[in-house]
Order: C-alpha cells, then structure tokens, then sequence
C-alpha cells in the first residue's frame, strides 16, 4: 500500500515529538550535579538494547503513582534523572572497555568516589558515587562483559538507606 505524503509527514511528525522528550531530558540533565557523559558506542555497537532517560515530568509521574508506598516515595522526590544505556557487545569487548576506563578516569578527576570495582580479563565492574555534604548526588554503574556492556547514572540526592529499604520491601537482593 502506498502512503500518502500527508501519512508521510504525520508520522515523521510522530516520531520527532515522541523522540523529543528523550532528548530534551538529556538535555535537561545534563548540568546537574551527578550527570556522567558516557561517551559514543553507538558508531560501534549500534542502537542500545535498553536505553532510559527519565527526568522532570517523568519522574514526577514515578512519584506520584508511588503515594502507597511511603519509602519509595522519599527515595523517588530526592531523583533528579535516571539513566541507562544497554548494548550487546556480541564478544567485541575492546570499545566498551575503552568507554568504561575513559569514563573512570573522568569520574576520578571530577571527585567521584569509587565504591565497587572489579577488574577481571573479561568482566569489569565498576561503581562511583558523587556525595556532597547531605549525600549523594550521583551514582554510577558501569559493566562490560562479553554479553553487554551496562551503563547506568542516577542523578538527585540519594539516601542509601532508602535505597535499601526500598529494595528489600520488593524482595531485590544483590548478591
């Protein structure tokens, strides 16, 4: 069936606003505090498996559909933004594992505290956090295996201790 280019034009439209938001939450996180640039593996690995960008309305949304449950409610209105970038690295470890040291190097530059490391031939884990007087600012998850390799940032004040009771109130256990 031939499309119109009125059909066309609506659905570029489409994908411009939905695709948007994604990016305008980038944007908008992008001077806090907590923000980590992961750097490019797109030109290698191609479009990320999962990819989240959740800030400002989103979040708030989060928080709202949260009132029954008191502490993820405290855990969820210190959040600035969330982020997550998932991509199968297919056995090509070599780029991933390049990011992830440039963006350790980065972090210990920029005052983040390395929490979580370990240094394997063919898995890397590593966990930074950001803290200031009251707290964390940030936290920062980065994995690389020959599966995927994981980048995480979440930006806003964080409480361990919420984080914990939040994570035991739904059974999540880190092993």
């Amino acid at each position: 069936m031939k499309q119109s280019w009125a059909g066309k034009a609506l659905v570029t439209l489409a994908v411009l606003v939905l695709s948007a938001p994604a990016a305008a939450q980038e944007d908008a996180l992008k001077d806090l505090p907590g923000y980590v640039d992961f750097g490019e593996l797109q030109s290698f690995y191609g479009e990320p498996k999962v990819m989240i960008n959740i800030g400002g309305m989103l979040l708030s949304f989060m928080t709202a559909a949260t009132k029954d449950d008191p502490e993820a409610t405290e855990l969820l209105n210190g959040l600035k933004g969330i982020r997550v970038n998932v991509f199968e690295t297919g056995g090509e470890l070599a780029p991933a594992m390049d990011q992830l040291q440039q963006v350790k190097n980065l972090l210990a530059g920029q005052n983040w505290e390395p929490i979580v490391q370990v240094n394997e031939d063919d898995e890397q884990v590593q966990i930074f956090m950001k803290a200031d007087g009251e707290g964390m600012q940030g936290l920062t998850v980065m994995a690389v295996n020959a599966e995927e390799a994981v980048f995480v940032n979440i930006l806003g004040q964080i409480d361990p201790e919420k984080i914990g009771e939040v994570m035991e109130k739904f059974d999540v256990e880190i092993d």
